[in-house]
């Protein structure tokens, strides 16, 4: 991979990463650390939220016919601490830098994580949720708003398609190896309990030394568009305002409400329901867990593999097309698992490998829209109300999505999302017809 340089200042340079231009003053280095950093943020995301039926079975007892709307409640104190922070962090990324609140996040996330396998109740899983939410918070913000500052307008669907490979492959490196590890730490003699344990211990070791790595490898300092006497309050207004007069930001905001939700449905109901499904099956909690990691790793696999299609795809055409393109898939994937009647059946594969492929499109296609669309000035403020939609949707979707789980069907809250996708979409397509034609290289934000 060779670096190509255009020099029109000292200080004014912009590298090349084998396709990807970068903006003048990211290097190389900065770029494949960011790369590193979106393997880790979405695996330890995920790793999270496919783990917790572990706990609720092992440490809490509770039972699988209660899972459901414990998995609603957990979801509440998370929510609203990430809810709370992203906002102020998008803001705060702008007066002090991405690197430092990057870092702190994922210090913070290896500290809860190393706690959680010690919890006995409810209610202390509730405050070390809420924790996390704090941290997940800070290190999802910050690779959503890195993600805008590195490269530029003609790379960025290239750039959006390499972090979503990361991201795929963070979620299955982190789903599919450390969900073995519980039952390869029971074969050597270890009880589910402390199988449990150790295996969330390895999860706090990576996140340590991510924090290492990335305090080394990012950009430093403060954006350089940032207004440095502009107090917070002022730039969260204003990237409210913007999404309140740009439809096209609009509709990204509607459209990240529902993209999260569908990262917490994979990652928490789906394993959910892969962990009973084999429960019910005869096997053992460590081996149950093993089989849902599978089903998680297909899903990502499918992701990965779909992400340089989105990337490519996204970069071709009106960017709202590709959300409304995005949106259809997804809608079609949640469905079609929704009324699925076994996770662990042969013929869930192919629902399982169309879910992975809507989620890669619904998770960048948004991102790539307000990519283009936000002035570079408040980018971190409007990536931070982005995130908020995202949180909003998640938490609604969490909390319903668990009861219906419980009183209609394992796969009632894939249906919910599926269609809410879909009125998504409808709404992609009318605001696309109204806004008229962008091209995918048209530099909306600097024309503010």
């Amino acid at each position: 991979m060779t670096e190509q340089v255009l020099r029109s200042a000292n200080t004014d340079v912009a590298a090349r990463l084998g396709p990807i231009w970068l903006n003048p003053g990211v290097s190389r280095r900065n770029a494949l650390t960011y790369f590193y950093a979106a393997f880790f943020t979405i695996g330890m995301v995920v790793f999270l939220s496919f783990m917790q039926p572990y706990l609720l079975t092992e440490n809490l007892k509770i039972p699988s016919a209660e899972q459901g709307r414990a998995t609603s409640l957990l979801a509440l104190p998370y929510e609203f601490a990430f809810m709370l922070m992203v906002g102020p962090l998008g803001a705060l990324a702008d007066r002090i830098g991405r690197r430092p609140i990057y870092v702190i996040g994922f210090l913070w996330v290896g500290t809860v994580l190393a706690l959680l396998p010690l919890t006995e109740t409810l209610l202390q899983l509730g405050i070390l949720r809420a924790f996390y939410g704090v941290g997940a918070a800070c290190i999802t913000s910050m690779m959503a708003t890195v993600l805008a500052d590195y490269p530029q307008e003609r790379s960025r669907g290239k750039m959006l398609a390499g972090s979503g490979i990361c991201n795929g492959l963070g979620a299955v490196i982190m789903v599919g190896l450390l969900s073995q590890l519980p039952r390869l730490f029971s074969g050597l003699g270890y009880d589910a309990l402390l199988s449990g344990r150790l295996t969330y211990w390895c999860g706090a070791i990576l996140a340590v030394v991510s924090a290492l790595i990335l305090s080394r490898g990012l950009k430093g300092g403060k954006p350089a568009a940032a207004t440095e006497r502009m107090p917070v309050g002022k730039i969260l207004r204003e990237g409210v305002q913007v999404a309140r007069t740009n439809p096209r930001i609009l509709v990204a905001c509607c459209e990240a409400f529902i993209a999260r939700g569908d990262l917490i449905v994979v990652s928490t109901f789906l394993s959910l329901w892969a962990k009973e499904a084999g429960l019910l099956a005869g096997m053992t909690l460590p081996e149950a867990v093993a089989k849902a990691g599978m089903l998680s790793v297909m899903v990502s696999v499918a992701q990965l593999l779909f992400s340089p299609v989105v990337g490519y795809f996204i970069d071709k055409v009106d960017r709202l097309t590709g959300m409304a393109t995005a949106m259809g898939i997804a809608g079609a994937a949640y469905l079609w698992v929704g009324f699925s009647p076994d996770p662990l059946a042969l013929i869930f594969i192919p629902a399982a490998l169309l879910l992975g492929m809507g989620e890669s499109a619904a998770i960048l296609s948004g991102a790539a829209v307000v990519g283009q669309e936000a002035a570079v000035k408040v980018r971190g403020a409007v990536v931070g109300m982005f995130n908020l939609c995202g949180s909003i949707g998640t938490l609604t979707i969490a909390f319903v999505g668990g009861f219906v789980f419980d009183a209609w069907m394992p796969g009632a809250p894939f249906v919910m999302v599926g269609m809410i996708n879909l009125l998504v979409m409808t709404a992609a397509i009318a605001v696309r017809r109204r806004t008229g034609y962008r091209a995918p290289n048209e530099l909306v934000s600097m024309q503010d």
